[in-house]
């Protein structure tokens, strides 16, 4: 409905264009030569092709996901924190108590225990994929398998040989931290030098990759679906494919400026880049997001400025005839707002026939 109101604008613009055109030219409704230099108009080929018809929404360049990590070892002093910004990968120090490091390694299952020889589970299979994937594989017998064995002992060794750490062959609760994937530092919640606590926030994080987040209308989220794509146009023009992530299933009502009622509801809405941008200073930058709603695949289209509309509440086509045109009636289907076309089908209708449009 909104594409065929804005389709009926589009249509109406150019007729009146037009329209005024004869009567400045002539406002007695004689014969005119003048007209075409009042209201230049140019060509453009019908052609075959995809049109897609997008929501045109805005979003906001942010990092998606949220964790909050905490000591989960005995305790201790803050003797090293990163900064706020930093990206930290697999086996990395995301901070350290009393000198020792907590790293970071890859996995859904929280640590929550010590791992030896002789335990067997998710976590442990989890500490395999890590040790294979940093390189230490017990020179090539390590085996993901969720046990404790022999072999994983020996990589866990090697890796604490590597890391300079005393080689006892146990990975203490507290050691590492698993996560879903590199994270992005975003606050701190302990300085250096703060004793803490078992289970005390030392920071939050995000994922390490951007994302684009949206608030949108309730209504309007029934349309959409995960992996649906999106074209989103950055901050300096240029635009980068992604698609849809995430689609929240609860509405929430952000906290008015006035402080009087709750605001409108949302259902928020994550965008994965396909190529996000790898420059900083991005942060919270406004962008403007187009969602794929419908796709029609191989089908005639023309400019939208092409269209014609009709006494009927139709619409139709200046046609390229001769020396002349000839009007053709239409029926339009969907509406491509970032490429500017139109999907049409009418009698007589080829890919390349030529249409009148405006000039630019």
């Amino acid at each position: 409905m909104r594409s065929r109101r804005r389709l009926m604008i589009a249509g109406l613009g150019v007729c009146t264009a037009l329209l005024l055109a004869v009567l400045v030219a002539d406002p007695f409704g004689g014969p005119s030569h003048s007209a075409a230099t009042v209201v230049p108009t140019g060509w453009a080929r019908i052609v075959r092709t995809d049109v897609v018809e997008r929501q045109q929404v805005s979003g906001t360049l942010d990092y998606s996901g949220s964790f909050t990590v905490a000591d989960t070892g005995t305790g201790g002093v803050v003797t090293w924190l990163p900064t706020a910004g930093t990206i930290i990968g697999r086996g990395q120090p995301l901070y350290a108590l009393d000198r020792a490091s907590a790293r970071l390694l890859y996995g859904s299952r929280p640590a929550s225990r010590n791992l030896t020889l002789g335990t067997y589970g998710a976590d442990v299979r989890e500490l395999q994929q890590n040790l294979r994937a940093l390189g230490f594989t017990a020179r090539g017998s390590l085996r993901v398998n969720g046990r404790f064995d022999l072999q994983t002992l020996a990589a866990l060794e090697a890796w604490q040989r590597a890391l300079h750490t005393p080689i006892t062959g146990v990975l203490p609760l507290g050691s590492v931290v698993f996560l879903p994937s590199a994270v992005r530092v975003s606050t701190l919640t302990a300085t250096a030098g703060d004793p803490v606590q078992t289970g005390a926030p030392i920071l939050s994080s995000t994922s390490a990759h951007p994302a684009v987040l949206i608030p949108l209308d309730p209504g309007t989220v029934s349309q959409l679906a995960t992996g649906d794509s999106a074209l989103v146009t950055m901050p300096d023009g240029t635009t980068v494919r992604g698609r849809i992530a995430t689609v929240g299933r609860v509405a929430t009502a952000a906290s008015p400026d006035n402080g009087q009622g709750g605001g409108t509801p949302t259902v928020p809405v994550t965008i994965a880049l396909h190529n996000p941008p790898t420059s900083g200073g991005l942060d919270q930058s406004p962008v403007q997001v187009a969602i794929t709603e419908q796709q029609a695949r191989h089908v005639l289209a023309v400019p939208i400025s092409a269209l014609l509309a009709q006494p009927d509440g139709g619409y139709a086509l200046a046609v390229a005839d001769g020396a002349g045109t000839r009007t053709v009636p239409v029926s339009i289907g969907l509406f491509d707002d970032v490429a500017g076309k139109v999907q049409v089908s009418g009698p007589g209708l080829a890919a390349g026939i030529r249409v009148q449009v405006p000039s630019q």
